[in-house]
């Protein structure tokens, strides 16, 4: 038996979550195209961070948070280059790739990304 008491457990229910959000018909065409996206651990640490938001983020903010939560380092830690890498992943391939699947709401160039829990809300009016 897994013990899911440190916090894990949220994270999974969280995730699971999310593949609810996603659209049915779109599970059902690209199923395997969806479950890749989330097989990627940047893309998780991606949609988890941005459920836990309650503002919008801007792009380099969340590409250093990103850097830490992933190479388990302090932000002050965080170099430029790795910063700068990330943003230009988040960019071409991660958000382009969640917003394709409907999980987010993002254009090139945007600069502010908006927290999930947002879209929850939009839903709901």
């Amino acid at each position: 038996m897994t013990d899911t008491s440190g916090g894990g457990g949220d994270k999974l229910i969280e995730l699971l979550r999310l593949v609810e959000s996603v659209d049915f018909d779109i599970l059902l065409s690209s199923s395997d195209e969806v479950y890749k996206a989330l097989a990627d651990e940047q893309r998780r640490h991606l949609i988890l961070h941005l459920i836990e938001q309650d503002t919008a983020v801007p792009l380099s903010r969340l590409a250093m948070e990103l850097v830490s939560q992933s190479n388990d380092v302090p932000l002050t830690e965080v170099t430029s280059a790795e910063q700068e890498q990330m943003r230009l992943n988040l960019e071409h391939e991660h958000l382009p790739r969640l917003t394709d699947y409907g999980i987010l709401s993002w254009s090139y160039g945007d600069d502010m990304i908006e927290p999930l829990s947002s879209l929850d809300s939009a839903d709901r009016e």
